[in-house]
């Protein structure tokens, strides 16, 4: 069975130093194809190292006929304008250098993100017209190039969905979606030009209901799996450092939840991984 992270974070710390061991890992579990994404102007550049590295890494591949897809997506985190120093003043500047960064290397860039709005602390409501302006330059950009644009919201729907409402023309990805089936039924209401929900760890955490019930009723045709490690470990393995060979436990909980097999599932997500990106 083919295995396809479709967000995860080998550029990130603690996976970056050994970045090239989880790399094999998943390959090893049967991974093809992943693709790096993160929201600092560190993190951006290590995701294009990555996929430039990976390129002349001699991998031992799960299969001769196999060559791992390993891409990035650049981006400026929502929590940048609430944590870091991530201005209205300055938003101009930083999306310039974010995408001189993504002109310079888009053979290894494949969307814009991730990128969106996060309410989840209570003083991030103090910052919400400075994520909002971030969050519509990103969508801006993914509209300048052609790219998909990859979404971080996080208790923030209604406030996500009024910068979306205005690009429909973008292919959309909800990473690591974190609301109810009422949200997937707004969004597909909404007719966009292509729209995927990514699903993670956390769907297999005991009270993830409301996630599970989005899972039931998301097409086949529209569903990405990811780890976002190292972040959001499977509940099977909860406790250990989360990293992309484990998006395996992901994939054999979802194919058991909707009752099909897991390689019909496998089907699925390569032809939507491979939609989403271009590749």
């Amino acid at each position: 069975m083919k295995l396809y992270d479709s967000h995860t974070h080998l550029n990130t710390d603690p996976l970056f130093e050994n970045w090239r061991i989880y790399l094999q890992s998943f390959i090893d579990a049967g991974g093809v194809g992943l693709v790096n994404s993160w929201a600092s102007e560190s993190y951006n550049v290590q995701g294009i190292e990555i996929a430039k590295q990976a390129e002349s890494l001699k991998l031992k591949a799960w299969s001769p006929l196999s060559q791992i897809i390993v891409k990035a997506t650049l981006g400026r985190h929502p929590l940048e304008c609430v944590e870091w120093d991530m201005t209205l003043q300055n938003i101009p500047a930083k999306m310039q250098w974010l995408k001189d960064l993504c002109l310079a290397n888009i053979k290894y860039v494949v969307a814009i993100g991730e990128c969106g709005i996060d309410l989840h602390y209570p003083w991030s409501l103090e910052r919400l017209d400075t994520q909002k302006q971030l969050f519509t330059e990103h969508c801006k950009l993914a509209r300048e190039l052609d790219l998909p644009l990859v979404v971080h919201s996080r208790d923030a729907f209604p406030e996500t969905f009024e910068i979306l409402k205005n690009y429909t023309d973008l292919t959309i990805y909800f990473h690591c979606w974190g609301y109810g089936p009422e949200q997937i039924k707004i969004l597909q209401d909404l007719k966009i030009k292509k729209l995927f929900f990514g699903f993670c760890g956390n769907i297999t955490y005991k009270k993830a209901d409301e996630l599970r019930k989005s899972l039931h009723i998301v097409p086949l045709d529209q569903l990405l799996l990811e780890t976002d490690a190292p972040y959001l470990t499977p509940q099977i393995i909860r406790g250990e450092t989360n990293h992309p060979a484990h998006v395996k436990y992901i994939y054999d909980f979802v194919a058991d939840f909707l009752k099909i097999s897991p390689e019909l599932l496998s089907q699925h997500t390569e032809i939507n991984f491979h939609s989403i990106y271009k590749i």
